[in-house]
Protein backbone atom coordinates (compact mmCIF):
# COMPACT_ATOMS: atom_id res chain seq x y z
CA UNK A 1 0.00 0.00 0.00
CA UNK A 2 2.56 2.34 0.93
CA UNK A 3 4.47 1.64 -2.15
CA UNK A 4 1.50 2.05 -4.43
CA UNK A 5 0.59 5.37 -2.48
CA UNK A 6 4.14 6.49 -2.91
CA UNK A 7 4.07 6.01 -6.93
CA UNK A 8 0.62 7.89 -7.70
CA UNK A 9 1.89 11.18 -5.38
CA UNK A 10 4.97 10.69 -7.44
CA UNK A 11 3.29 10.69 -10.81
CA UNK A 12 0.61 13.67 -9.57
CA UNK A 13 3.36 15.84 -9.10
CA UNK A 14 4.78 15.04 -12.59
CA UNK A 15 1.64 15.77 -13.66
CA UNK A 16 1.25 19.28 -12.19
CA UNK A 17 5.57 20.23 -13.26
CA UNK A 18 4.16 18.98 -16.79
CA UNK A 19 1.39 21.12 -16.59
CA UNK A 20 3.49 24.42 -15.44
CA UNK A 21 6.25 23.75 -18.40
CA UNK A 22 2.69 23.64 -20.53
CA UNK A 23 1.40 26.69 -19.03
CA UNK A 24 5.08 28.67 -19.33
CA UNK A 25 5.60 27.56 -22.80
CA UNK A 26 2.05 28.96 -23.91
CA UNK A 27 2.83 32.43 -22.31
CA UNK A 28 6.32 31.92 -24.03
CA UNK A 29 4.51 31.40 -27.49
CA UNK A 30 2.34 34.25 -26.79
CA UNK A 31 4.99 36.70 -25.74
CA UNK A 32 7.01 35.64 -28.78
CA UNK A 33 4.01 35.82 -31.19
CA UNK A 34 3.54 39.30 -29.85
CA UNK A 35 7.25 40.38 -30.59
CA UNK A 36 7.29 39.13 -33.94
CA UNK A 37 3.78 40.54 -34.83
CA UNK A 38 2.87 42.84 -32.34
CA UNK A 39 5.34 45.17 -31.63
CA UNK A 40 6.52 45.68 -35.21
CA UNK A 41 3.10 46.39 -36.14
CA UNK A 42 2.74 49.36 -33.49
CA UNK A 43 5.95 50.40 -34.89
CA UNK A 44 5.23 50.60 -38.22
CA UNK A 45 1.97 52.47 -37.39
CA UNK A 46 3.46 54.73 -34.90
CA UNK A 47 6.34 55.89 -37.49
CA UNK A 48 3.42 55.94 -40.20
CA UNK A 49 1.91 58.75 -38.10
CA UNK A 50 5.09 60.27 -37.78
CA UNK A 51 5.96 60.85 -40.68
CA UNK A 52 2.26 62.21 -41.98
CA UNK A 53 3.12 64.86 -39.30
CA UNK A 54 6.74 65.67 -40.12
CA UNK A 55 4.73 65.81 -43.62
CA UNK A 56 2.29 68.56 -42.12
CA UNK A 57 5.04 70.61 -40.64
CA UNK A 58 6.81 71.00 -44.09
CA UNK A 59 3.66 72.18 -45.28
CA UNK A 60 3.33 74.49 -42.48
CA UNK A 61 7.10 75.72 -42.94
CA UNK A 62 6.65 76.72 -46.59
CA UNK A 63 3.05 78.57 -45.96
CA UNK A 64 5.01 80.33 -43.01
CA UNK A 65 8.04 80.93 -45.53
CA UNK A 66 5.27 81.89 -48.32
CA UNK A 67 3.97 84.48 -45.77
CA UNK A 68 7.16 86.44 -45.22
CA UNK A 69 7.91 86.59 -48.80
CA UNK A 70 4.47 87.43 -50.30
CA UNK A 71 4.09 90.36 -47.79
CA UNK A 72 8.18 91.13 -47.97
CA UNK A 73 8.67 90.98 -44.66
CA UNK A 74 12.52 91.21 -44.96
CA UNK A 75 14.29 90.94 -41.34
CA UNK A 76 11.58 89.29 -40.18
CA UNK A 77 12.15 85.60 -38.44
CA UNK A 78 9.66 82.76 -38.14
CA UNK A 79 10.21 79.57 -35.71
CA UNK A 80 8.76 76.49 -36.43
CA UNK A 81 8.89 73.47 -34.23
CA UNK A 82 9.63 69.56 -35.71
CA UNK A 83 9.07 66.21 -34.04
CA UNK A 84 11.89 64.13 -34.67
CA UNK A 85 11.10 60.58 -33.38
CA UNK A 86 8.41 58.21 -32.21
CA UNK A 87 8.87 59.15 -28.41
CA UNK A 88 6.88 56.34 -27.16
CA UNK A 89 4.12 58.82 -27.25
CA UNK A 90 2.40 57.27 -30.29
CA UNK A 91 -0.47 54.07 -30.02
CA UNK A 92 1.04 51.44 -28.08
CA UNK A 93 -0.26 48.15 -27.32
CA UNK A 94 -1.73 46.42 -24.19
CA UNK A 95 1.34 45.00 -22.85
CA UNK A 96 3.58 47.83 -23.21
CA UNK A 97 3.74 48.55 -20.12
CA UNK A 98 6.70 46.13 -19.78
CA UNK A 99 9.64 48.00 -22.07
CA UNK A 100 10.91 44.82 -24.07
CA UNK A 101 7.31 44.90 -25.55
CA UNK A 102 7.54 48.20 -26.55
CA UNK A 103 8.68 49.10 -30.19
CA UNK A 104 12.00 50.73 -30.30
CA UNK A 105 12.14 54.60 -30.08
CA UNK A 106 12.71 56.32 -33.75
CA UNK A 107 14.70 59.06 -34.60
CA UNK A 108 15.72 61.95 -36.63
CA UNK A 109 18.21 64.53 -38.32
CA UNK A 110 16.93 67.94 -39.28
CA UNK A 111 19.54 69.65 -41.01
CA UNK A 112 20.20 73.06 -42.78
CA UNK A 113 22.53 71.86 -46.02
CA UNK A 114 22.90 71.36 -49.24
CA UNK A 115 22.15 67.73 -49.73
CA UNK A 116 24.99 67.19 -52.06
CA UNK A 117 28.53 66.71 -52.23
CA UNK A 118 27.97 69.41 -54.99
CA UNK A 119 25.75 72.26 -54.28
CA UNK A 120 22.37 72.39 -56.05
CA UNK A 121 21.20 75.50 -57.93
CA UNK A 122 18.99 77.25 -60.72
CA UNK A 123 20.46 78.01 -63.79
CA UNK A 124 17.77 80.61 -65.92
CA UNK A 125 19.26 81.44 -69.70
CA UNK A 126 17.06 83.53 -71.48
CA UNK A 127 16.94 86.22 -74.86
CA UNK A 128 14.74 89.00 -73.59
CA UNK A 129 14.36 92.79 -72.64
CA UNK A 130 16.13 93.48 -70.07
CA UNK A 131 16.06 96.48 -67.91
CA UNK A 132 18.88 98.84 -67.97
CA UNK A 133 18.19 102.41 -67.02
CA UNK A 134 22.17 103.20 -66.85
CA UNK A 135 22.26 102.41 -70.91
CA UNK A 136 20.35 105.83 -72.07
CA UNK A 137 21.67 105.09 -75.35
CA UNK A 138 19.81 101.91 -75.66
CA UNK A 139 15.92 103.08 -74.28
CA UNK A 140 13.26 102.24 -76.80
CA UNK A 141 10.85 104.71 -76.97
CA UNK A 142 6.36 104.91 -78.60
CA UNK A 143 5.23 108.75 -79.27
CA UNK A 144 2.03 109.42 -77.97
CA UNK A 145 -1.08 108.74 -78.46
CA UNK A 146 -0.44 105.05 -77.51
CA UNK A 147 -0.83 102.01 -75.38
CA UNK A 148 1.63 100.81 -73.21
CA UNK A 149 3.22 97.51 -73.79
CA UNK A 150 5.11 97.41 -70.67
CA UNK A 151 4.97 99.24 -67.59
CA UNK A 152 6.38 102.75 -68.47
CA UNK A 153 9.53 103.73 -67.59
CA UNK A 154 9.18 107.09 -68.82
CA UNK A 155 6.33 109.19 -70.46
CA UNK A 156 7.74 112.56 -71.53
CA UNK A 157 5.63 115.75 -72.83
CA UNK A 158 7.62 117.28 -75.03
CA UNK A 159 7.00 121.22 -76.11
CA UNK A 160 9.10 122.96 -78.76
CA UNK A 161 9.46 127.13 -79.13
CA UNK A 162 11.40 127.80 -82.49
CA UNK A 163 14.18 130.36 -81.75
CA UNK A 164 12.15 132.86 -84.05
CA UNK A 165 9.26 132.87 -81.73
CA UNK A 166 8.83 136.09 -79.21
CA UNK A 167 7.88 135.11 -75.84
CA UNK A 168 5.51 137.92 -74.14
CA UNK A 169 2.75 138.04 -71.22
CA UNK A 170 0.16 136.71 -73.92
CA UNK A 171 2.19 133.19 -74.86
CA UNK A 172 -0.47 130.78 -73.53
CA UNK A 173 0.43 126.89 -74.75
CA UNK A 174 -0.96 124.05 -73.49
CA UNK A 175 -1.06 119.84 -73.85
CA UNK A 176 -2.63 117.07 -72.00
CA UNK A 177 -1.78 113.60 -71.24
CA UNK A 178 -4.16 111.09 -69.63
CA UNK A 179 -5.29 107.74 -68.78
CA UNK A 180 -8.05 106.22 -67.23
CA UNK A 181 -6.95 107.24 -63.87
CA UNK A 182 -5.09 110.83 -64.44
CA UNK A 183 -4.73 113.97 -66.36
CA UNK A 184 -1.85 115.56 -66.48
CA UNK A 185 -1.58 119.36 -68.08
CA UNK A 186 1.73 121.00 -69.81
CA UNK A 187 1.43 124.84 -69.87
CA UNK A 188 3.51 127.70 -71.45
CA UNK A 189 2.57 130.03 -68.46
CA UNK A 190 3.34 133.74 -68.72
CA UNK A 191 5.01 134.99 -65.31
CA UNK A 192 4.30 138.42 -64.37
CA UNK A 193 5.52 140.46 -60.93
CA UNK A 194 2.32 142.24 -59.56
CA UNK A 195 2.67 146.28 -58.04
CA UNK A 196 1.29 149.41 -57.00
CA UNK A 197 1.36 152.48 -58.63
CA UNK A 198 -0.53 155.90 -59.50
CA UNK A 199 -0.70 157.51 -63.23
CA UNK A 200 -1.64 161.13 -63.58
CA UNK A 201 -4.73 161.06 -66.08
CA UNK A 202 -6.41 164.45 -67.58
CA UNK A 203 -9.96 164.30 -66.97
CA UNK A 204 -12.05 164.51 -70.61
CA UNK A 205 -14.10 168.10 -70.34
CA UNK A 206 -17.52 166.64 -70.06
CA UNK A 207 -16.92 164.68 -66.89
CA UNK A 208 -17.92 167.09 -65.08
CA UNK A 209 -18.00 169.04 -61.71
CA UNK A 210 -15.59 166.21 -60.03
CA UNK A 211 -13.99 164.81 -63.19
CA UNK A 212 -11.61 162.85 -60.73
CA UNK A 213 -14.68 160.18 -59.51
CA UNK A 214 -15.20 159.68 -63.11
CA UNK A 215 -12.04 158.11 -64.42
CA UNK A 216 -12.94 154.50 -65.71
CA UNK A 217 -10.19 152.40 -65.77
CA UNK A 218 -10.67 148.22 -65.30
CA UNK A 219 -7.48 148.33 -62.91
CA UNK A 220 -7.56 151.23 -60.94
CA UNK A 221 -7.10 150.62 -57.43
CA UNK A 222 -9.21 153.26 -55.11
CA UNK A 223 -10.63 157.03 -55.79
CA UNK A 224 -8.36 159.09 -58.08
CA UNK A 225 -7.06 162.08 -56.49
CA UNK A 226 -7.73 165.69 -58.01
CA UNK A 227 -4.48 167.69 -58.15
CA UNK A 228 -5.41 170.16 -60.99
CA UNK A 229 -3.07 173.66 -60.56
CA UNK A 230 -4.35 176.83 -60.00
CA UNK A 231 -3.45 177.92 -63.75
CA UNK A 232 -6.31 175.52 -64.77
CA UNK A 233 -4.64 172.46 -65.63
CA UNK A 234 -6.97 169.50 -64.59
CA UNK A 235 -5.18 166.47 -63.47
CA UNK A 236 -5.57 163.23 -61.88
CA UNK A 237 -3.73 160.98 -59.85
CA UNK A 238 -5.31 157.38 -60.63
CA UNK A 239 -3.58 154.60 -58.27
CA UNK A 240 -3.66 151.70 -60.31
CA UNK A 241 -2.97 148.05 -59.67
CA UNK A 242 -0.33 146.82 -62.42
CA UNK A 243 1.88 143.73 -63.12
CA UNK A 244 5.00 143.52 -65.46
CA UNK A 245 5.91 140.74 -67.47
CA UNK A 246 8.85 138.88 -66.40
CA UNK A 247 9.18 135.76 -68.28
CA UNK A 248 7.67 132.48 -69.10
CA UNK A 249 7.73 129.64 -67.23
CA UNK A 250 6.28 125.63 -68.10
CA UNK A 251 4.15 124.40 -65.36
CA UNK A 252 2.18 121.31 -64.63
CA UNK A 253 -1.07 120.61 -63.08
CA UNK A 254 -2.11 116.96 -62.13
CA UNK A 255 -5.45 115.19 -61.33
CA UNK A 256 -5.44 111.85 -60.07
CA UNK A 257 -8.67 109.80 -59.95
CA UNK A 258 -10.42 113.40 -60.51
CA UNK A 259 -8.41 114.87 -57.07
CA UNK A 260 -6.37 117.78 -58.21
CA UNK A 261 -3.12 117.08 -56.50
CA UNK A 262 -1.15 119.91 -58.27
CA UNK A 263 -1.37 123.43 -59.92
CA UNK A 264 0.43 125.42 -62.16
CA UNK A 265 3.73 123.94 -60.20
CA UNK A 266 6.64 125.28 -62.11
CA UNK A 267 8.92 122.76 -63.63
CA UNK A 268 10.88 125.34 -65.77
CA UNK A 269 11.31 128.81 -64.55
CA UNK A 270 12.73 131.02 -67.76
CA UNK A 271 11.86 129.45 -70.64
CA UNK A 272 13.52 131.23 -74.10
CA UNK A 273 12.83 130.56 -77.55
CA UNK A 274 15.31 127.76 -79.47
CA UNK A 275 14.82 125.25 -76.66
CA UNK A 276 12.62 121.81 -75.91
CA UNK A 277 10.98 121.36 -72.97
CA UNK A 278 10.74 117.89 -71.58
CA UNK A 279 8.75 116.74 -68.35
CA UNK A 280 9.00 113.47 -67.29
CA UNK A 281 5.52 112.63 -66.18
CA UNK A 282 6.62 109.32 -64.04
CA UNK A 283 8.89 111.38 -62.30
CA UNK A 284 7.89 110.43 -58.23
CA UNK A 285 7.43 114.38 -57.49
CA UNK A 286 4.02 114.33 -59.65
CA UNK A 287 2.99 110.28 -57.77
CA UNK A 288 1.85 109.28 -61.18
CA UNK A 289 4.27 106.24 -61.37
CA UNK A 290 2.48 104.03 -58.66
CA UNK A 291 -1.04 104.27 -61.07
CA UNK A 292 0.60 103.53 -64.25
CA UNK A 293 0.80 100.38 -65.49
CA UNK A 294 1.05 97.78 -68.67
CA UNK A 295 -1.24 98.15 -71.08
CA UNK A 296 -2.77 101.80 -70.38
CA UNK A 297 -3.66 103.42 -73.00
CA UNK A 298 -1.98 106.87 -72.94
CA UNK A 299 -3.41 109.81 -75.10
CA UNK A 300 -2.38 113.45 -75.66
CA UNK A 301 -3.95 116.32 -76.84
CA UNK A 302 -3.04 119.82 -77.07
CA UNK A 303 -5.89 121.57 -75.58
CA UNK A 304 -4.56 125.77 -75.94
CA UNK A 305 -2.24 125.91 -79.44
CA UNK A 306 0.32 128.66 -79.90
CA UNK A 307 1.70 129.19 -83.87
CA UNK A 308 4.75 127.52 -84.36
CA UNK A 309 5.34 126.00 -80.73
CA UNK A 310 4.92 122.44 -81.09
CA UNK A 311 3.94 119.91 -78.23
CA UNK A 312 4.43 116.09 -78.53
CA UNK A 313 5.18 113.01 -76.17
CA UNK A 314 6.38 109.80 -75.90
CA UNK A 315 6.64 106.49 -73.59
CA UNK A 316 10.40 105.48 -72.76
CA UNK A 317 11.22 101.82 -71.68
CA UNK A 318 14.54 101.46 -69.95
CA UNK A 319 15.42 98.01 -71.37
CA UNK A 320 17.45 96.08 -74.04
CA UNK A 321 17.34 93.10 -75.62
CA UNK A 322 19.98 90.53 -74.93
CA UNK A 323 20.94 87.11 -74.23
CA UNK A 324 20.66 87.26 -70.32
CA UNK A 325 22.14 84.51 -67.47
CA UNK A 326 21.29 85.21 -64.12
CA UNK A 327 24.29 83.82 -61.63
CA UNK A 328 23.89 79.81 -60.96
CA UNK A 329 21.76 80.46 -57.29
CA UNK A 330 22.69 78.26 -54.70
CA UNK A 331 19.03 76.61 -53.29
CA UNK A 332 20.14 74.68 -49.87
CA UNK A 333 17.34 72.84 -48.28
CA UNK A 334 15.85 71.81 -45.06
CA UNK A 335 16.14 68.21 -44.84
CA UNK A 336 14.40 65.31 -42.17
CA UNK A 337 16.34 62.51 -42.64
CA UNK A 338 13.99 59.45 -40.64
CA UNK A 339 15.96 57.18 -38.74
CA UNK A 340 13.06 54.36 -38.64
CA UNK A 341 13.01 50.83 -37.47
CA UNK A 342 9.99 49.20 -38.96
CA UNK A 343 9.22 51.58 -41.87
CA UNK A 344 11.00 52.85 -44.80
CA UNK A 345 13.16 55.19 -43.84
CA UNK A 346 12.15 58.56 -45.42
CA UNK A 347 13.38 61.70 -46.30
CA UNK A 348 11.46 65.03 -46.39
CA UNK A 349 12.41 68.57 -47.72
CA UNK A 350 11.86 71.63 -48.53
CA UNK A 351 13.79 73.19 -51.13
CA UNK A 352 12.93 76.07 -54.44
CA UNK A 353 9.53 76.66 -52.30
CA UNK A 354 8.38 72.33 -52.24
CA UNK A 355 8.36 69.42 -50.50
CA UNK A 356 9.94 66.38 -51.63
CA UNK A 357 9.65 63.09 -50.28
CA UNK A 358 12.91 60.84 -51.15
CA UNK A 359 13.38 57.08 -50.50
CA UNK A 360 16.12 54.92 -50.60
CA UNK A 361 13.88 52.59 -52.77
CA UNK A 362 11.92 54.44 -55.22
CA UNK A 363 11.76 57.57 -56.59
CA UNK A 364 12.00 60.89 -55.53
CA UNK A 365 8.62 62.82 -55.30
CA UNK A 366 6.92 66.62 -54.35
CA UNK A 367 4.21 66.97 -52.01
CA UNK A 368 3.80 70.54 -52.86
CA UNK A 369 4.90 71.82 -56.29
CA UNK A 370 7.99 74.06 -56.12
CA UNK A 371 7.91 77.70 -56.88
CA UNK A 372 8.12 77.28 -61.11
CA UNK A 373 4.98 77.29 -63.02
CA UNK A 374 4.04 77.79 -66.27
CA UNK A 375 0.84 79.05 -68.08
CA UNK A 376 -0.71 80.01 -71.41
CA UNK A 377 -3.35 82.61 -72.08
CA UNK A 378 -5.21 81.91 -74.98
CA UNK A 379 -7.78 84.36 -75.02
CA UNK A 380 -6.03 85.40 -78.47
CA UNK A 381 -5.70 81.86 -80.03
CA UNK A 382 -3.81 83.37 -82.79
CA UNK A 383 -1.37 85.15 -80.65
CA UNK A 384 -1.11 82.71 -77.35
CA UNK A 385 1.13 84.18 -74.50
CA UNK A 386 2.81 82.07 -71.91
CA UNK A 387 3.76 82.95 -68.19
CA UNK A 388 6.56 81.65 -66.41
CA UNK A 389 6.91 82.52 -63.04
CA UNK A 390 9.72 81.29 -60.87
CA UNK A 391 10.52 82.76 -57.54
CA UNK A 392 14.20 81.23 -56.56
CA UNK A 393 14.33 80.19 -52.81
CA UNK A 394 17.80 80.58 -51.65
CA UNK A 395 18.34 78.70 -47.59
CA UNK A 396 21.40 79.21 -46.15
CA UNK A 397 22.92 78.91 -42.44
CA UNK A 398 24.29 81.54 -40.97
CA UNK A 399 26.79 78.87 -39.26
CA UNK A 400 28.10 77.56 -42.25
CA UNK A 401 25.60 74.05 -41.96
CA UNK A 402 23.85 73.15 -38.64
CA UNK A 403 22.00 69.75 -37.71
CA UNK A 404 19.99 68.07 -34.65
CA UNK A 405 19.28 64.55 -33.91
CA UNK A 406 17.35 62.12 -31.94
CA UNK A 407 13.61 61.82 -30.96
CA UNK A 408 12.79 64.94 -28.98
CA UNK A 409 11.09 68.11 -30.57
CA UNK A 410 13.49 70.67 -32.68
CA UNK A 411 12.99 74.61 -33.72
CA UNK A 412 14.16 75.77 -36.76
CA UNK A 413 14.49 80.16 -36.65
CA UNK A 414 14.46 81.20 -40.39
CA UNK A 415 14.49 84.92 -41.09
CA UNK A 416 14.30 86.50 -44.96
CA UNK A 417 16.79 88.33 -45.82
CA UNK A 418 16.17 90.04 -49.50
CA UNK A 419 13.41 89.61 -52.04
CA UNK A 420 15.65 90.96 -55.72
CA UNK A 421 13.10 90.89 -58.62
CA UNK A 422 14.85 90.33 -61.71
CA UNK A 423 14.88 92.72 -64.19
CA UNK A 424 12.88 91.31 -67.08
CA UNK A 425 10.53 94.23 -68.54
CA UNK A 426 6.71 94.01 -66.94
CA UNK A 427 4.17 94.46 -69.23
CA UNK A 428 3.00 91.68 -72.26
CA UNK A 429 5.69 88.97 -73.30
CA UNK A 430 9.36 89.86 -72.60
CA UNK A 431 11.07 86.75 -73.87
CA UNK A 432 11.91 85.16 -77.14
CA UNK A 433 12.94 82.02 -75.33
CA UNK A 434 14.18 80.74 -71.77
CA UNK A 435 15.69 77.58 -70.11
CA UNK A 436 15.80 76.57 -66.57
CA UNK A 437 17.87 74.01 -65.70
CA UNK A 438 18.25 72.45 -61.89
CA UNK A 439 21.94 71.00 -61.64
CA UNK A 440 21.90 68.00 -58.82
CA UNK A 441 23.77 64.98 -58.38
CA UNK A 442 21.40 63.50 -56.51
CA UNK A 443 19.96 60.86 -59.46
CA UNK A 444 16.33 60.49 -58.04
CA UNK A 445 15.94 64.47 -57.86
CA UNK A 446 17.30 64.84 -61.14
CA UNK A 447 14.21 62.13 -62.39
CA UNK A 448 12.09 64.10 -60.62
CA UNK A 449 12.40 67.69 -61.86
CA UNK A 450 11.97 66.00 -65.44
CA UNK A 451 8.68 64.67 -64.10
CA UNK A 452 7.63 67.87 -63.00
CA UNK A 453 8.86 69.47 -66.19
CA UNK A 454 7.06 67.19 -68.56
CA UNK A 455 4.05 67.12 -66.39
CA UNK A 456 3.99 70.98 -66.06
CA UNK A 457 4.59 71.99 -69.88
CA UNK A 458 1.48 69.67 -70.74
CA UNK A 459 -0.67 71.22 -68.02
CA UNK A 460 0.29 74.62 -69.60
CA UNK A 461 -0.21 73.74 -72.80
CA UNK A 462 3.19 74.37 -73.78
CA UNK A 463 4.26 74.08 -77.48
CA UNK A 464 5.35 71.34 -79.23
CA UNK A 465 8.48 73.22 -79.05
CA UNK A 466 9.36 72.57 -75.68
CA UNK A 467 12.44 70.74 -75.58
CA UNK A 468 12.89 69.10 -71.79
CA UNK A 469 15.22 66.73 -70.28
CA UNK A 470 18.64 65.61 -68.06
CA UNK A 471 22.22 65.38 -68.49
CA UNK A 472 24.48 63.41 -66.42
CA UNK A 473 24.20 66.33 -63.35
CA UNK A 474 21.47 68.68 -64.62
CA UNK A 475 17.11 68.52 -65.69
CA UNK A 476 16.19 71.16 -67.72
CA UNK A 477 13.13 72.75 -69.61
CA UNK A 478 13.49 75.07 -72.77
CA UNK A 479 10.45 76.90 -73.74
CA UNK A 480 9.56 79.29 -76.75
CA UNK A 481 6.89 81.04 -77.40
CA UNK A 482 4.39 79.93 -79.78
CA UNK A 483 4.67 83.06 -82.50
CA UNK A 484 3.90 85.18 -85.04
CA UNK A 485 4.65 87.64 -82.09
CA UNK A 486 8.67 86.71 -81.59
CA UNK A 487 8.06 88.01 -78.39
CA UNK A 488 5.84 85.07 -76.93
CA UNK A 489 6.82 84.37 -73.21
CA UNK A 490 6.07 86.57 -70.02
CA UNK A 491 8.79 86.16 -67.73
CA UNK A 492 8.22 87.44 -63.91
CA UNK A 493 11.52 85.93 -62.09
CA UNK A 494 12.36 87.30 -58.57
CA UNK A 495 14.73 85.47 -55.49
CA UNK A 496 14.26 84.57 -51.97
CA UNK A 497 17.04 84.42 -49.68
CA UNK A 498 16.72 83.40 -46.37
CA UNK A 499 18.84 82.26 -43.38
CA UNK A 500 17.83 78.96 -41.34
CA UNK A 501 19.13 77.56 -38.00
CA UNK A 502 18.32 74.40 -36.04
CA UNK A 503 18.19 74.24 -32.26
CA UNK A 504 17.26 71.45 -30.00
CA UNK A 505 14.53 71.84 -27.20
CA UNK A 506 14.96 69.45 -25.01
CA UNK A 507 15.61 65.89 -24.58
Amino acid sequence: MRDGAAGQNGNNALSEVIGFVLIIGIIITAFSLYLTYGVPAQGRENEIILMDTVKDQFVDYKLGLDSLFTNNKVGTTVSNSFTLGTEGGYTQGTMSVIPILSPVKSSGILSVDMRTTYPETLDITSDSLILNPLNLSARTSVDLPAQANYTPDHVYANISIPSSFVLNSTSNFGLTVNTTRWVATVNLTPQSTFYQSYIIVNPLPHYGADPCSEIPNANQNGTAIDISDPAGDSDCLVPMNLYNYTGTALTISITKGNVVTMTNYPVYKNVVPGNTYSVDLMDSTYGLNSVTSALDFINLTINQPLPQVTGNGNITYDFIEEPYTITPIPLGAIEYQAQNNYWISQNYYYQMGGVFLSQVQGNNTYKLPPEISFSTDESNPADKIITVNINAVSITDPYGGSAVGGNSPVQIQTTLNSVYTFPYATGTANTRWIRIGINTTDNQARAMWTNYFSYSALAADLPSSTVIGNTTTESFINISGFGPDPYGINVIASNATYTAAVYGVGG
